[in-house]
């Protein structure tokens, strides 16, 4: 098991003890945001990183858990990008996959 799959089920383990009602789809809506912010900071997207932040403080509830898997998902995906010597997609190419990302974020974590 490597070090980054010790760390992510550590992670899970405390999610599942701290961070109620959290579901699957709300970890890998986090976890898909992440990964492309990882992309946009590679990609020098400084707008959309922000648009990312902004759209985790208003729909997140306030867990540190939460906060720090997309911090984990964020260096993950910026290291493989490095790592695989990616190409940065076009920007509005980029732009449309955060658009859809952050509206599978905001119904996953609309209340009620």
């Amino acid at each position: 098991m490597t070090q980054a799959n010790l760390f992510a089920g550590v992670l899970l383990l405390l999610w599942q003890q701290q961070a109620h009602a959290v579901n699957d789809d709300q970890l890998a809506a986090i976890r898909e945001l992440g990964s492309l912010n990882g992309i946009a900071l590679h990609c020098n997207g400084l707008a959309e990183t922000q648009r990312i932040k902004r759209a985790l403080v208003l729909n997140l509830p306030k867990r540190r858990q939460l906060g720090e898997l997309f911090d984990y998902e964020t260096n993950r995906a910026f290291m493989a990008f490095i790592d695989e010597n990616a190409g940065c997609p076009a920007p509005h190419a980029l732009k449309q996959r955060i658009d859809a990302a952050l509206d599978r974020l905001e119904t996953v974590y609309k209340t009620p």
